[in-house]
């Protein structure tokens, strides 16, 4: 760490004013006494000692403690700075499988936002799904949003470009009953089927089933290419007349320098200015490679609902030239790394010589759109970061617990770290903001994301100069340390405790 980074941070921890905090009740008896802390509330508001007490699932008051205070547990926290628990808006995962998460919980993460990318619990019921989920030992608090692609699905459009008019109305009404099952809204993962075959039409009619419930679209945009990166927020902008809208993984492959993010965020704020009713948003994570599938690397002509052998026999010269110009153009088979086996943990050009093939021949004749997932060394680090720092940009993972990408283990530790404490992108008031206040704000979770009387108590206790995102292309799933104590609903989660007190949150509809 620089000297400038430790001084800024030490004068950060030790020289914070005063809080006059809330206006004490005459007597407090509370479940949990928060003692000597430097309370970060997730507003971007200054720093200020204060301490916290927390009653039920709730925060009962935040400032100097009264004469008499009284509480069963108390938990030093000096030293320490105590914030709201991050807020993950755009995550993976199947609770049903790893109900825990501690890979979010290790990096400070209490409540993830699930059915990303257009697909959720292919269920017409998702408030029995809920409810299922609900009764799990679940670490961190989930969100869920309904997939557009669950929705073509589920009505029996699938992959069809035209759909009927009763067929479109029976995804409003699937999406209806979601959002009032307390969906927070509707995701779609345009780049992917069945997703990609929807037109314009259908996409705003979506919208504004959604926007009449105050919901939210989060969009994994059609190619977020440097070259369509304008289509693709005018699709989703159409939509942003009926709805609030958010760009999943914010990102511009191709695109280079912090003036094209500059163009990018300038029509953002351009939509908003026309629309203020709705909020634009976005999220970002902290890392320089995507992950999917491979099939972003095969035509559209070679994916469901085609027959893939059918169009590899009959197409094979003109598929394996489609996949080699456009690996070429992502930076060659070298930025590719697998995360799937056989092949996990190797690039696609180390796989192609060990076989003695050319990589093109690879994706083509052995693997095919659907059969592996990979990291993609695609973006560009000054571009990136102009995204982090804005004010209307969240941080997010995209990760899971078992995704071969470090994100999902490291992503909230790193921003700490890397974009705090050594090179001062961010101060830790507004990396925090970022992190807990924007994401409930934007997705609609009540009385979470500040540290304030009345507020759901997710909570995080840590020593910035102390967090550590372990996580690395080569050892993924090595969990973030730092974060020693996290608590969840008012009861300790972190690593130091087996208890589950994470809950299935549920919109208001």
């Amino acid at each position: 760490m620089s000297s400038r980074s430790l001084f800024s941070l030490s004068l950060f921890l030790f020289s914070c004013a005063s809080s006059g905090g809330d206006r004490p009740p005459q007597a407090i008896t509370a479940d949990i006494w928060i003692r000597g802390g430097t309370v970060v509330d997730g507003s971007g508001g200054p720093a200020v000692r204060a301490d916290v007490f927390v009653q039920g699932d709730s925060t009962l008051f935040v400032g100097m403690p009264p004469e008499g205070a009284t509480a069963l547990d108390t938990i030093d926290a000096a030293g320490l700075v105590v914030t709201p628990g991050f807020i993950d808006p755009h995550a993976h995962g199947d609770p049903f499988k790893t109900p825990r998460f501690e890979n979010f919980l290790a990096m400070g993460v209490t409540t993830i936002c699930l059915g990303q990318d257009g697909f959720s619990p292919e269920t017409e019921n998702l408030g029995e799904w809920m409810a299922s989920a609900d009764t799990l030992p679940l670490g961190p608090n989930i969100a869920m949003f309904t997939g557009h692609s669950t929705l073509r699905r589920l009505s029996g459009i699938d992959f069809d470009p035209d759909p009927s008019e009763e067929a479109v109305g029976e995804m409003e009404e699937l999406l209806e009953s979601a959002v009032y099952a307390g969906a927070f809204g509707m995701s779609t993962g345009l780049e992917y089927t069945p997703g990609t075959y929807a037109d314009q039409k259908e996409l705003e009619r979506l919208a504004k089933v959604v926007g009449r419930h105050n919901g939210l679209i989060m969009s994994h945009m059609r190619t977020e290419q440097d070259e369509t990166m304008e289509d693709d927020l005018a699709e989703l902008f159409a939509q942003g007349r009926h709805a609030s809208v958010h760009v999943s993984h914010m990102k511009v492959v191709f695109g280079e320098g912090e003036g094209r993010a500059e163009e990018v965020l300038h029509l953002m704020a351009e939509q908003r200015d026309i629309f203020p009713k709705f909020t634009v948003t976005a999220d970002v994570y902290p890392y320089m490679a995507s992950y999917t599938t491979v099939g972003i690397l095969f035509p559209e002509w070679a994916k469901p609902p085609n027959d893939y052998e059918e169009v590899r026999s009959e197409r094979r010269g003109e598929l394996l030239t489609y996949v080699r110009d456009l690996v070429k153009k992502r930076n060659g088979p070298e930025a590719t790394l697998f995360g799937t086996e056989p092949y996990k943990g190797k690039t696609l050009a180390e796989v192609a010589a060990e076989m003695e093939i050319l990589f093109e021949e690879l994706l083509v004749d052995s693997i095919g759109p659907a059969g592996a997932s990979a990291a993609y060394f695609t973006m560009d680090r000054e571009l990136q970061e102009r995204f982090i720092v804005d004010p209307y940009v969240m941080i997010s993972s995209d990760g899971s617990p078992t995704m071969h990408h470090p994100r999902g283990h490291g992503a909230f530790a790193k921003v700490i770290r890397e974009y705090v404490v050594e090179d001062s992108l961010l101060t830790l008031e507004e990396a925090i903001r970022k992190m807990t206040s924007l994401p409930a704000q934007t997705v609609g979770l009540e009385k979470r994301g500040r540290i304030r009387r009345g507020y759901i108590a997710d909570l995080l206790m840590f020593d910035p100069t102390k967090v550590k995102d372990n996580a690395t292309f080569a050892e993924p799933h090595l969990p973030a340390t730092g974060f020693e104590t996290v608590i969840v609903n008012g009861r300790m989660a972190g690593p130091s405790s087996d208890l589950s007190s994470g809950k299935v949150l549920r919109r208001r509809p």
